[in-house]
């Protein structure tokens, strides 16, 4: 018995060294492992203008944002926190009066609106992206610009609706932020008219 008791309380410091060289990984919002980006990676993009960095991982967010996007619902999403969705609805109404244009649509039962252009704000694609993180960056200003440069190359990328799109039945790939007073921010990625 007292053999048994030494040789469990020897196991015990030996399994903390095994565990002591273990990283903990961080996981995206579906639980699965978020790769970082090597050393070299991350050097090469603080030197990078927001633009280059925007057409450099342009690609990479589409093929995320396809793979891991779900069908909106503002209960489904965790407050502050940015996701991927897929919005199918009818638009209701189109404000291009001004130069933060909308499009309102209706969502299963929930009134979306949609930040359409020329002007778009928010974080939402860059925090929505798992593998974009503060830490490969210079600074919080040169993440802060790659936010605008993302929402840029969402413009480029979309075919911006006009009033003919009211009353029509839409397909939508967004980036999405919820905040404790609900939904904030939408970015269209992909907008498809029926």
């Amino acid at each position: 018995m007292k053999i048994d008791h030494v040789l469990k309380l020897s196991l015990i410091p030996l399994c903390c060294l095994a565990l002591w060289g273990c990283d903990v990984v961080k996981l995206d919002q579906h639980g699965k492992p978020i790769i970082p980006m090597s050393a070299a990676e991350a050097a090469s993009l603080k030197n990078m203008t927001p633009a280059a960095l925007a057409d450099k991982f342009w690609d990479h967010i589409l093929s995320e944002a396809q793979k891991v996007s779900g069908a909106f619902g503002e209960q489904t999403m965790k407050e502050d926190s940015s996701r991927f969705v897929r919005i199918h609805g009818i638009v209701n109404s189109l404000d291009d009066s001004k130069k933060r244009a909308t499009m309102t649509v209706t969502s299963a039962q929930h009134q979306v609106v949609l930040q359409i252009g020329p002007i778009i704000r928010g974080n939402s694609i860059r925090d929505a992206a798992s593998f974009i993180q503060f830490d490969d960056f210079k600074n919080q200003v040169q993440f802060a610009r790659l936010s605008k440069a993302l929402n840029k190359k969402a413009m480029q990328h979309f075919v911006r609706p006009d009033a003919s799109w009211v009353g029509h039945q839409v397909d939508i790939l967004a980036a999405v932020t919820r905040k404790k007073a609900g939904i904030t921010d939408v970015i269209p990625l992909e907008m498809t008219k029926r």
